[in-house]
């Protein structure tokens, strides 16, 4: 088995941007697919809580790619993660998110993409938009760069540049006023775009076309390779490292004496799911079987429980409705008291209707008492810290993360955990439970939260 990378003696680099739509997500993964191509081992990595551009990490790359958030777990858990799941030869590929300096707070670092980085010892790549930009770019790149001396910017990627007359004073304006390489200036292409939607991107397993190669085959042709190596220090291993290496583990804990078997939802509908989770799941004991709530027609049987990760249920809502047969499984399953666990569109489906954007509604599951709705999309966003509320037998604080344009339209189930958000003014109330089951508009990092498994299994137990 090949040994653990030590912090600060790894290969690989953040891409990270200047804003949202900056082009970030499309450059790492033209390089995740690029490097690929050439031979190196990569290990693709996100920061912050997002779920669509890890699909398409993994994708472009061939491997999983895991989650790096400094709120929901702790500095010291994110450097045993990639430590974890780096080996020898391999070369990190950290995706950024928002703007380098972006994160859960206007006057720190925390949760940003420049504290990966130094928690991480990581070389910066910084994408920017040069689109009707001259010298300004200078003074953009300056900024990010002074605005914390210890992010280490090397190099510069920028994105809409059209003509070789710009790209040059682009070049210039930048290296003679920064410490900084500008590495690829790159023209806009249509047939590269990736459609978004409400959340974002679509998702990984939508892109028909090898847009990663596409990408790959537009960086190559508009960057000095052999530059971009020698400057990021990324070599190819001697061997090739193990995609399979037994992955020593960070959680600490003993192996369960009992088996328990839980199975996961995951088609079109459902993909929102931290890999760190099914690794945690698998640490403790857990065979994990994945279904699909629009393409079955029955639950997989013989399981202790069954979780409903978040997706786009508001898109599929019609063909969920007309799964009758599974909807009438997960009913039965849940008033029997087995485990069934929903986040964000798990909670949708769980509940009695979705309404969609056009105003149709349609039955859903029916095991909690409310309603869903994108009728009037309203976005919700930001980090929770929830804590049990007087009326739960739930004695635990739990870490996640929400992000979605629905909304109830009809709710009577008590909530049994309060977000202990410092801001008075963002007051939301979630954790709803009846029997064995429990529903969260809130992600759950599980990973980081030890204990809520522990409880979860308490009636198994």
């Amino acid at each position: 088995m090949t040994k653990n990378i030590k912090i600060g003696h790894h290969q690989g680099l953040v891409i990270a941007g200047t804003h949202s739509s900056a082009g970030k997500s499309s450059v790492s993964m033209g390089f995740m697919r690029l490097l690929k191509n050439h031979g190196y081992s990569i290990k693709p990595f996100k920061v912050g809580p997002d779920y669509i551009d890890p699909g398409h990490h993994a994708r472009a790359s061939g491997q999983p790619s895991y989650n790096l958030d400094t709120v929901m777990c702790t500095p010291k858990y994110v450097k045993a993660l990639f430590s974890d799941i780096m080996s020898d030869g391999d070369i990190a590929i950290v995706e950024g998110v928002m703007g380098l300096h972006d994160g859960a707070s206007a006057i720190s670092e925390k949760g940003s993409t420049a504290e990966v980085a130094k928690l991480l010892n990581l070389p910066v790549l910084l994408v920017i938009d040069g689109r009707a930009m001259a010298r300004s770019a200078a003074a953009l790149v300056l900024g990010y760069m002074n605005l914390d001396p210890k992010v280490n910017i090397v190099g510069v990627i920028a994105n809409n540049i059209n003509s070789d007359r710009h790209a040059q004073i682009i070049k210039d304006a930048i290296e003679h006023h920064t410490s900084a390489k500008l590495l690829a200036c790159l023209p806009t292409s249509s047939e590269l775009s990736i459609p978004s939607r409400h959340l974002g991107l679509h998702q990984g397993i939508e892109q028909k076309k090898d847009i990663y190669q596409k990408w790959a085959k537009h960086i190559e042709s508009h960057i000095d390779l052999k530059l971009f190596l020698k400057l990021f220090k990324l070599k190819k291993p001697e061997q090739q490292a193990s995609s399979s290496k037994l992955v020593p583990r960070r959680w600490r804990t003993n192996p369960k004496s009992v088996t328990f078997n839980i199975a996961v939802a995951k088609d079109e509908a459902f993909q929102f799911i931290y890999q760190d989770t099914l690794d945690f799941l698998s640490h403790q004991g857990f065979n994990i079987a994945f279904f699909s709530p629009l393409h079955d027609l029955h639950l997989p049987k013989n399981m202790d429980g069954y979780y409903f990760p978040g997706g786009y249920p508001e898109l599929h809502a019609e063909a969920l409705s007309r799964n009758r047969s599974m909807i009438k499984d997960i009913k039965k399953a849940g008033l029997a008291g087995i485990m069934i666990i929903g986040e964000c569109g798990g909670l949708m489906y769980l509940g009695k209707h979705i309404t969609n954007e056009t105003g149709k509604k349609f039955p859903m599951v029916g095991l909690f008492n409310f309603d869903t709705s994108l009728k009037a999309r309203k976005l919700t966003l930001g980090y929770r810290k929830l804590k049990p509320t007087r009326t739960t037998n739930i004695k635990l604080v739990l870490h996640g993360h929400e992000f979605h344009y629905s909304a109830f339209t009809m709710n009577k189930e008590q909530p049994k955990l309060k977000n202990s958000n410092p801001n008075k003014k963002i007051i939301s109330n979630d954790g709803f439970t009846t029997k064995n089951c429990h529903a969260f508009y809130a992600h759950i990092y599980w990973a980081g939260n030890k204990g809520w498994l522990n409880h979860l299994m308490e009636a198994k137990l």
